[in-house]
Formats: C-alpha cells, sequence, structure tokens
C-alpha cells in the first residue's frame, strides 16, 4: 500500500501547487490592471472576460518567442506586447 499513499501525497501536493499558481496569476493580473489599466482591460476585450486574460498571461506564447507576456513586460518589450494584444482585438498595425 506505500505506492497507494505515496500517489495519494502527490496529489495533494500537485493540488497545492496548482492553487498557489493560481494565486500568483491572480495577483500578477491584479497589479497588471493597477500599473497598465489599458492593456489589461483590452486584453479582457479580446479574451472575453477576466480569467482568459488571467490565464493568457501566464501561457507561453510562439509569437512572444516562448515567453509569457509578463517576461516580454520584464524584458521591456511593452510595445511587442501591445502588438500581440491588438492583434487579438483586431486592430490593424498602424
Amino acid at each position: 500500500m506505500r505506492h497507494v499513499d505515496s500517489f495519494k501525497d502527490m496529489a495533494t501536493r500537485l493540488d497545492e501547487l496548482h492553487a498557489t499558481r493560481e494565486q500568483i496569476a491572480l495577483t500578477a493580473f491584479s497589479m497588471l490592471e493597477e500599473r497598465q489599466g489599458d492593456l489589461s482591460r483590452m486584453l479582457i476585450i479580446a479574451l472575453g472576460d477576466r480569467p482568459r486574460a488571467v490565464r493568457w498571461m501566464c501561457m507561453r506564447h510562439r509569437n512572444l518567442e516562448g515567453r509569457n507576456a509578463y517576461q516580454v513586460i520584464a524584458d521591456g518589450e511593452e510595445d511587442r506586447l501591445w502588438e500581440v494584444v491588438e492583434n487579438l482585438c483586431g486592430i490593424p498595425e498602424t
């Protein structure tokens, strides 16, 4: 029965990690809303709701060279992120 217990422990740990990740994602998006309200609002509009926008910001994107949106901001490429978000909204590049 040792294997059953270890799988239970692992499942519990994975649930805890998932909950922690979700909380961090929500906190990060709240920070984005405070610091870059226009970007966060546009993302919510483009994706349909806040939970989708929260997940999108954390996902790695091919068109961002495999980085997530927070990494792009941290790398000082906010303009690049705006381009991607504008494309999501169907706004033509100027």
